[in-house]
């Protein structure tokens, strides 16, 4: 594996003189680099003593940069391992949306072991090896990222930034931890997902992913609901159980202070990540309800709503319900318009079309004079107090983006802004907030770009689906879309994976639509 490496460090010298060699740069200076050998090990050891086992993460970074320097030096192969990458895709996405993500080993020194972090860390090693000892892979996923070009320039700049924003931070030790962790379920994650979604049926498998653990998690809600408990609260194992102030309110009762009831959440940290999720998945299912390929699958997609609408209930949260109507609307405009550019003689498609500004406009109009609806998606006046808190935080926060425009560091939004709940904890409501705090103008600019960008490149292929796979890109745009409007009031980052794992899905079907029109133009 190291063949390369051993070519540059062993190149044979020219003689200086007849009957002699002169040894190689690295030979000669060998004893130089036991020298620095000895006292890396030296500090190492010395850190260890004096600091304990937190220096361990520190001790870390330069291990994890000679693995990436090893990795880099791997000789070309026809073989890359392209088939551990997508297994481990799936494995991050079913430990994502099924493990609770408290429930981890902590080991002293060390982070949280999470299941995500367990899968994440394997999925970047294979996949690093697959770019390092392929040229021929690197080549087809520069092919793939260059369907949405603008996207994927304003990923690249959001990277960037972010990087960047270490340097502004007030804890440069928290913010580099965050980093990693965007790097790694994030920007790894979008990479990945835009090679393995290319692949004929794995975006299917996707979407059942998605269907499939949405029913599970309102299941467990469900019987969360019975208990008033989080089920496994009591009954954690000790080498899952974590002594933490942030994990024991997870695992607290959670209602709203001004009603008293109880709001369910089933594996996630908060009921309003919960119903965010389900939002998510609402599309997927009318996905199934509409295109499913019989009966069976559209009369359980059709089961499946009035369960995700009754976990949302139980989560007394008005995102949720904002991101489940969104999605019946934006399908049936969708659909209809789909439906009359590609059936001419089709009724509905221009009927629903034509109707959907009066379509459209009823609803929002029922929103704000149909009590119970305007309950569901604006609230009362036991929301009011939510409401004001987020005018509050904006008040506090402009100021402050704006005086430092470059951002404080990925990671200390709630930090800097300053603001407390009712149980003395620091919040931040909205990711708009949060975004520009962290990230800066050029930031919140970059992060929303990628995501509006790339909706208006799939706009360009959406209506020119075909086939099952195809098909899937509907209900990835407007689960984006959904995300892209639900963070206006919602900063938690619990569901980020998964949508950047849609984002590279979105990239991988817009290229194989487009490769599909070039071969049926005979290019």
């Amino acid at each position: 594996m190291l063949y390369r490496l051993a070519q540059v460090l062993n190149v044979p010298s020219q003689p200086a003189l007849g009957g002699y060699e002169r040894g190689s740069f690295w030979k000669r200076r060998l004893w130089a680099w036991a020298l620095v050998y000895i006292a890396i090990l030296a500090g190492a050891a010395s850190a260890l003593v004096y600091y304990g086992p937190s220096a361990l993460m520190g001790l870390a970074a330069p291990l994890a940069l000679l693995v990436l320097l090893i990795v880099w030096t791997f000789p070309d192969s026809k073989n890359p391992p392209l088939q551990w990458v997508t297994r481990l895709l799936f494995a991050f996405v079913i430990a994502l949306v099924f493990w609770p993500d408290y429930l981890a080993l902590d080991l002293p020194g060390l982070p949280w072991l999470t299941a995500l972090r367990l899968v994440a860390a394997p999925l970047a090693l294979v996949f690093l090896v697959s770019l390092s000892v392929s040229s021929s892979f690197r080549a087809a996923l520069a092919d793939r990222l260059r369907i949405a070009p603008v996207a994927h320039g304003a990923l690249l700049a959001f990277i960037t930034i972010a990087t960047l924003s270490v340097f502004f931070s007030a804890d440069v030790t928290g913010s580099l931890n965050k980093l990693l962790v965007a790097l790694l379920y994030w920007i790894l994650t979008f990479y990945a997902a835009v090679w393995v979604f290319s692949q004929d049926g794995t975006v299917k498998k996707l979407a059942l992913l998605i269907w499939g653990f949405a029913v599970l998690t309102a299941l467990v809600g469900f019987y969360e609901w019975r208990l008033q408990a989080i089920p496994w609260a009591g009954s954690i194992p000790s080498f899952l159980s974590i002594d933490d102030p942030a994990v024991q309110n997870i695992l607290s009762a959670k209602s709203r202070a001004t009603t008293g009831i109880y709001r369910v959440q089933s594996k996630f940290t908060t009921p309003l990540g919960f119903a965010e999720y389900l939002a998510f998945t609402t599309p997927f299912v009318l996905y199934f309800l509409v295109f499913g390929r019989n009966w069976a699958i559209r009369l359980a997609a059709l089961g499946t709503l009035p369960l995700i609408w009754l976990s949302i209930m139980r989560t007394d949260s008005r995102l949720g319900f904002v991101g489940f109507f969104m999605s019946f609307l934006l399908f049936l405009i969708v659909w209809a318009l789909r439906r009359w550019r590609q059936g001419k003689d089709s009724i509905f498609g221009p009927a629903i079309t034509l109707a959907y500004p009066v379509i459209l406009t009823t609803f929002l109009l029922a929103t704000f004079f149909v009590g119970r609806l305007r309950a569901l998606v604006w609230g009362t006046k036991a929301q009011s107090f939510s409401s004001m808190a987020r005018e509050e935080q904006v008040d506090m926060g402009m100021p402050m983006i704006w005086s430092q425009p470059w951002g404080h560091g990925i990671g200390r939004g709630a930090a800097e802004l300053g603001y407390r709940n009712l149980a003395g904890g620091l919040t931040i409501d909205t990711y708009y907030l949060a975004i520009g705090l962290e990230f800066g103008v050029l930031g919140f600019v970059a992060f929303f770009g990628m995501f509006l960008a790339a909706l208006l490149y799939a706009t360009k292929y959406v209506f020119q689906t075909k086939g099952a796979t195809e098909l899937l890109l509907i209900p990835i745009m407007i689960t984006l879309s959904i995300f892209v409007v639900v963070k206006s009031v919602f900063a938690q980052q619990e569901n980020h994976p998964l949508i950047f794992i849609l984002l590279g899905a979105l990239f991988a079907i817009c290229y194989r639509i487009q490769k599909r029109l070039h071969k049926e133009a005979g290019r």
